[in-house]
């Protein structure tokens, strides 16, 4: 081959500096294209949350920071018999929730509405059906409202181990057929104004009934299997016959 003139010299490397030019131009961009895709899939998922659909109780975290809690929204976490039974707390509040058997015979079984995570406590040798009650964890103190639309029928008081520890009211709901009610235990007095009275109506997620009592120093408390507290709520059992003794 005859030596190349400095013309043609100068013709290669400049022919070579241009193809470098183009593998170092490629290189780059393929080395930003995975960095461009990982940012905007980041931000993507940022705007939607990740994608879940599980809903804001999918796994419900208690707030210490709204005092007692304000009054429920219109959220409906059981069913039973044409009844529907709304959140009786400030959602930001729950800690957990679980459903349970109660040891009476007239005990009527609860449907799980979907609104919530419902965990199901163990039977332990009770009668009633496995989602007759339903426990309601909330710090003590938080507002207790109406879970439905009815009427008083017996406030009566809540005796453990021979000790009275607060409350419990029966609501017939006016949806209910069948002498169906409504007990709602583990109360303490509102924080302002009397104990609901028998007669009185009251409506879902509006009327306050009391407050959670604290029963952290009276028994364990099944609940607190799924809380990082002692378990502390208000508990909602359905059952069908005649109200319980009035005060």
């Amino acid at each position: 081959m005859p030596p190349l003139t400095r013309e043609q010299l100068d013709a290669r490397r400049n022919a070579r500096r241009r193809r470098g030019l183009r593998r170092d131009r490629r290189a780059i961009v393929s080395a930003a294209i995975p960095v461009i895709i990982v940012g905007v899939l980041a931000l993507v998922l940022g705007i939607t949350g990740g994608g879940d659909d599980a809903t804001p109780l999918a796994s419900p975290v208690a707030s210490p920071e709204i005092g007692p809690g304000a009054r429920p929204p219109e959220l409906v976490v059981a069913r039973a018999e044409g009844v529907q039974i709304h959140i009786p707390v400030d959602p930001r509040r729950v800690t957990a929730a679980a459903f349970h058997a109660i040891d009476d015979p007239s005990a009527v079984a609860m449907e799980d509405a979907g609104a919530m995570r419902i965990h199901q406590l163990p039977r332990r040798d009770r009668v009633g059906p496995d989602t007759a009650g339903l426990s309601v964890g909330a710090p003590a103190g938080t507002r207790v409202y109406s879970p439905v639309d009815g009427v008083v029928e017996a406030v009566s008081d809540y005796t453990v181990f021979g000790r009275i520890e607060g409350y419990e009211i029966t609501i017939r709901p006016s949806t209910a057929a069948g002498g169906l009610m409504l007990r709602i235990s583990h109360l303490d007095d509102p924080a302002s104004g009397p104990r609901p009275s028998v007669g009185s109506p009251v409506r879902a997620g509006e009327t306050e009934i009391g407050r959670v009592r604290d029963f952290s120093e009276v028994a364990g408390q099944e609940l607190s299997e799924f809380t990082a507290d002692e378990g502390n709520h208000v508990d909602l059992e359905l059952v069908r016959g005649e109200a319980a003794q009035i005060l």
